[in-house]
Parts: structure tokens; sequence; C-alpha cells
């Protein structure tokens, strides 16, 4: 039985967490004040605390931090009558899990503390998962290839012959490895376990509880809907973006991706994918894939100073350049970027995050969506002002737009030699584009 601690000075309060928490199968401790909190937590050792700001003695703050110190691991759930968007932002960057307002929804209480302990159990297994990779290694089996140009079921190109100009090698990741994390949009608990393809097999998104898999290609998209999804009869894929984006600087072109539905969302970024990658290790195989050469302009949307649209040029290199436009004081935010190397992609672009306004994150919710965003995996903006976080970059939002495109591309199953402009873009325009490309080009 999961033991709970509530830290409050309000009797009824204790009571009415009490009814529904043992209704729910938890055994719950109380403490009235923060000193009391502190010394319980060495006690019992509960799997998770409720905890309110509001404490006489040392105050939630306070005593969140002294909890931490003592088991950083802790799930702490913040809750508070006379909170503040400021203080719930001060709650989660001393590590508080998640932050709940009273009069509290008993639902939603249950709702939160469910998440945050199947996320300490994420973490554990995590940890576990990867001891026990390090004493193994994924091998990548060889199956025979037909002479020439042929189409598997799964839409995946091979090739007998391919200009060395316009071609790169064939990679896929030196051996298996798991992640693990929380969907930004179900909220749930999510894994992921990556292994090595053989050549010419493609990016391909497999189920752990279901047969066959989801090729990572522009015919089988499905939504893009505040993030990207592909989907192939039962079988589905979300919020693929920024691990596509992830395996498109790193050239992987092979790879099975075992999902349950979404992948996590790390910190909002791509960095914790590019780290993934690296250390299952990258391998070149023995064959070229031919890039998509982009030889004339194509254009969706209204090209114009304050227009929506997005273009692709011929160009040299895959390059990309993104302007964002919102109201004062956020105003007009560009950047340029060169895949030089996934170096350059680390360093310029993978740690962009996803961002999101206070008005949208209601939207999303009502929608039963973003159910697994939290203060540290996305910049949250009011009244345009970032109000959770330090931004990386002062160009951080353009950036990140940046990111979703080249994952959004990368589902031509292809690297792309062309120039990318866009302004006020987001999934959706993407996708037209890369149908646009596929039917030019393809």
């Amino acid at each position: 039985m999961k033991k709970v601690l509530v830290v409050d000075d309000e009797k009824n309060i204790q009571v009415s967490l009490a009814s529904i928490l043992e209704d729910e199968g938890y055994h719950t401790f109380f403490a009235s004040s923060g000193e009391e909190a502190v010394e319980k937590i060495a006690n019992i050792n509960p799997d998770a605390v409720l905890l309110d700001i509001w404490l006489p003695g040392i105050d939630g703050l306070e005593t969140l931090d002294r909890i931490l110190t003592l088991d950083p691991s802790q799930i702490v759930i913040m809750i508070s009558g006379h909170g503040s968007i400021t203080t719930a932002v001060r709650a989660v960057k001393i590590g508080a899990y998640d932050f709940l307002e009273k009069p509290l929804s008993l639902d939603k209480v249950i709702f939160v503390l469910k998440r945050g302990l199947e996320h300490k159990q994420v973490l554990e297994e995590n940890i576990k998962l990867r001891s026990m990779l390090e004493k193994q290694s994924g091998k990548v089996e060889r199956e025979p290839e037909d002479p020439g140009r042929k189409r598997e079921s799964s839409g995946v190109l091979t090739f007998d012959y391919t200009d060395p100009d316009v071609s790169r090698p064939q990679r896929t990741v030196r051996e298996s490895g798991i992640f693990y994390g929380i969907g930004l949009h179900s909220g749930q608990k999510t894994g992921m376990v990556i292994k090595p393809l053989p050549l010419g097999k493609g990016i391909r998104f497999e189920n752990i509880s279901e047969k066959g898999y989801v090729p990572a290609r522009v015919e089988y998209l499905d939504s893009t809907n505040h993030a990207t999804s592909v989907k192939k009869d039962r079988l589905e894929a979300r919020t693929i973006e920024h691990l596509m984006a992830a395996l498109h600087a790193f050239g992987i072109t092979n790879l099975a991706i075992k999902i349950n539905k979404e992948v996590p969302i790390g910190d909002g970024s791509a960095s914790a994918f590019c780290d993934f990658i690296r250390s299952s290790g990258v391998v070149d195989q023995e064959g070229f894939i031919p890039e998509v050469v982009i030889d004339r302009p194509l254009v969706v949307g209204e090209e114009s100073p304050e227009g929506r649209y997005i273009r692709v040029d011929p160009a040299d290199r895959f390059e990309v350049h993104y302007t964002l436009i919102y109201p004062k004081p956020l105003g007009r935010i560009f950047h340029h970027f060169v895949l030089n190397s996934p170096e350059s992609f680390e360093k310029e672009i993978a740690p962009a995050r996803t961002y999101g306004f206070v008005h949208e994150m209601n939207e999303l919710s009502q929608l039963g969506l973003a159910e697994g965003g939290r203060m540290n995996n996305f910049i949250l903006i009011d009244k345009g002002e970032v109000i959770n976080t330090k931004l990386r970059f002062p160009d951080e939002l353009a950036r990140h737009k940046i990111l979703d495109i080249m994952g959004d591309f990368y589902l031509l199953g292809r690297p792309i030699r062309g120039r990318i402009t866009a302004q006020r873009t987001g999934h959706a325009d993407n996708a037209r584009m890369v149908n646009l490309i596929r039917e030019k080009f393809l």
C-alpha cells in the first residue's frame, strides 16, 4: 500500500483528503507543520507528499526544500488557497512535482498523485534498465537484398546505385537502448526502446502491445494538432517531431522505435534524445540513401512581410531560416540555422524547448491535451513575458520552430538538400510543404 503524507494545518482538509485517499487504497499520514512533516518524512518514508504552502512555523516552500534535501526523489505536490503563478514557479524550481489550488478537486488530486507516483516509478525503472542495458548490446541483423530499386510494404526505397554527390551513408544505432519519461499530451507514463535495423528498412514506430509498425513517413501522417503523429491501422505514434529532428541531425535512416503510443517529452527539447542516440552509438551501413534535392522554389501560404508561409529553395546544404511575429514585448524573433553536423544541431537547435501561452494551456487541458506539461518541460508565456524559466537563447522560440521543421521534414524518409524559409508557421504548414515536396520531387 502506497503511503501519502498530507501536510496541512486545516483539519477539514486533512479529513477530506484522508477520506478520498483511503478509498483509493492509500495509507494516509498527517502533519500540521513543516517541522512535523520533516520529522515524519524520516520516520515513515512516504511515497508522496501533499504539502500546503501556508503553514505555521517554517512555510511550505522551506519545508519543500528540507524534504528534498532528505530525499531528492520524493514526489511533493504543493497545495494552496492563496497561491500565484510566481509561487508555483518557485516551488517547481525548488523541485515540487506539481501545484494544486484550493478548493481542491478531489478527482484532480488523485489524478496528479497517480501521475506523480508513476513518474517516480519511471525514474526508478529507468535506472535499473539502463544498468541492465550496459551489459547488453544490440546486433544488426543482415538481410539479403534484391538488386536494383525496390519498394517495400513500408514505402521505404532502397537503391542499387546512387550518385555519391547527392547521397549519404545509411545509418543505424550500434546497440539497443531504453528511454523513459512522460507523454506531453497524454500525461501518462511512457517509454521508448530503440533497436538497430538492417539496410533499407527505414525508421519505423512499433507498439509495445500490438504487432506491426508504422513507417515514419508522411504517407502515414495522422495529425498535426499541436504535435506530429503517424498512424497505420490501429498503430499510432504521437509527438514524434523532437525525436525525428534528432534522427535527422544524426543521419539515422534505419531504426525501430518501440513506444506506448507517445514519445516521451523529456525537458521539452531534443537534447535528451541526442544524448540517448550518442549513448547507443551511430554506425554507417554498407549502402547509401539519396538526398531529396530541391531544384526549384516551392511556396505554401501567403509570402508577404507579415504573412504566414513556408518556402523551399535550391541550396547546396540543408538550412532553415525561421521568423516568429508576436505582439510586443515578444515582437519579431528569428534564427538562421545550417545543418553542418550533429554537433551544430546539438549546440544551436536541440536545447530549444516547447513553448506555450497560459490561455492555450487552459484550452489544451479542456481538450485532454498537454496533461504531461510541467513547469520544467516547456516555456510558459503570459502577456508576452516568460514566467516560469530563463530562456536558453534570446531567440529560443524561433529555434524551437526550426527543431519542429527538422522533425517534420524528415518524414520524407530521406535527407534534404535545400533552404527552408518559414514565417509564423506550425506543424500543419510543415506537413503541407512536405507533401508538396513529395509530389514534386519523389
